[in-house]
């Protein structure tokens, strides 16, 4: 049985059990949140689905705006024109550094009580605990943890080739040239800005090292970026861009992962959100496509958090957000959540037999510890928004023209990240 046949028996089962509810309980109108977000893939709204779902079995209900737009440049900038005109959701997605730039202003709401009732510090990971509290206040419900450096491959594709997965740089090359020599395209590509800088991050993490990839992306040192091993990443970028052979083109990162299924590319280096795309498509991480880390990032978690924040509004809604926190934070639908979406719970407490292949890994990557742990900087774990989106454009314009030298970009992007 496929994801959504999965999906729509669940939602069944839900409808029934609200039948059951006490007369006058059915009869109250759940109460609407108004939920800005960009999750609007297949996936990410099958993923949305599962917490309308648990909210309404708890008598609340999600009032859906979602904006498309990968990577959710185009919903922040939905977030600031409500903000100004005097109307902000009740709740927003916002992760990473924008969370806290937002709490500065004024805008969020404080979610101490409930991470105190549902011991928070207790069951959460310490990393996505520090992520979610600010100056000692909680400031986020957190939903699920995303693997970076992840590299899907198609399974029938490798089995049928005698290919196995690439755990480093020499073996990746090897591959790739054994799947052009039939025929088959080594590597999905996009040419957005994030996606570019997505699959930079975990080059550059596997090339550096998580010392130095520390003084680059989190401490914001400068001069480190004129240094050799950055050249390496931008030189290895621009060799998987070239890869496909394709003229430059602006591809959703749907369209990327459907190449996998298609079997029109046999591998994708894409966060794991990927994988809950393929699923909502019907293939199994058990038998259609495979999740290994990024070459030279074994035992290292590139991550980013999915959070939600609650906003003070004029709607006073107070009680209510804090009731949304405490129901996305809880086991049943971290479970239900992190299985569509291709993430995996921020909890401690999961037993990771439960999780598919892939987010086992991930989970138990992320759990162990001595593991590397990096925060992503294309998914806000790291910098404010004008330096990311400095830096993507940087790798943008190197990936896509030849004329730009290393030497140039490493000098661009060195200006770029310098600390405030």
């Amino acid at each position: 049985m496929n994801l959504l046949n999965a999906h729509r028996q669940a939602m069944k089962f839900l409808q029934s059990a609200l039948l059951w509810v006490p007369c006058c309980a059915a009869l109250a109108q759940p109460l609407p949140l108004d939920v800005l977000h960009w999750w609007t893939s297949s996936s990410e709204q099958l993923a949305v689905d599962q917490l309308k779902a648990h909210l309404l079995f708890n008598g609340m209900r999600w009032k859906d705006a979602a904006i498309p737009g990968g990577g959710g440049m185009a919903a922040v900038k939905v977030l600031k024109s409500r903000v100004l005109l005097g109307d902000p959701p009740d709740v927003a997605q916002l992760i990473g550094t924008t969370l806290t730039d937002w709490n500065d202003m004024g805008l969020v709401m404080p979610l101490n009580n409930v991470a105190n009732r549902q011991r928070w510090s207790q069951t959460l990971f310490p990393t996505v605990m520090k992520l979610v509290t600010y100056k000692g206040v909680v400031i986020a419900a957190p939903l699920g943890i995303h693997r970076i450096n992840t590299l899907i491959y198609n399974r029938h594709v490798f089995a049928k080739l005698g290919l196995i997965p690439p755990a480093n740089w020499e073996e990746f090359e090897l591959v790739a040239q054994k799947l052009s020599a039939q025929g088959v395209k080594p590597l999905a590509w996009s040419d957005e800005a994030w996606q570019i800088a997505t699959v930079f991050e975990s080059l550059l993490l596997g090339e550096v090292g998580p010392a130095q990839y520390r003084d680059l992306i989190v401490k914001r040192k400068s001069p480190a970026w004129l240094e050799p091993g950055i050249e390496k990443a931008l030189t290895r970028l621009r060799w998987l861009r070239n890869l496909s052979g394709d003229t430059p083109r602006e591809r959703a990162w749907t369209d990327a992962t459907r190449d996998i299924l298609d079997e029109s590319a046999a591998m994708v280096i894409m966060g794991d959100w990927a994988k809950g795309e393929l699923m909502a498509w019907g293939a199994s991480p058990e038998k259609d496509f495979g999740c290994a880390a990024m070459p030279g990032t074994h035992k290292m978690h590139l991550y980013s958090v999915d959070t939600l924040a609650m906003l003070w509004n004029s709607h006073k809604r107070t009680s209510a957000q804090e009731k949304l926190a405490e129901l996305v934070v809880a086991s049943p639908t971290q479970l239900a959540y992190n299985r569509v979406k291709g993430s995996v719970p921020v909890r401690t407490d999961v037993d990771a037999a439960n999780l598919d292949s892939c987010a086992r890994d991930s989970w138990t990557t992320f759990a162990t510890p001595g593991n590397v742990l990096a925060p992503s900087l294309a998914h806000r774990m790291a910098a404010d928004e004008a330096t990311k989106d400095a830096v993507a454009q940087i790798l943008w314009r190197f990936a896509i023209s030849p004329t730009m030298t290393t030497k140039e970009a490493q000098r661009r992007l060195a200006l770029a990240v310098r600390t405030p």
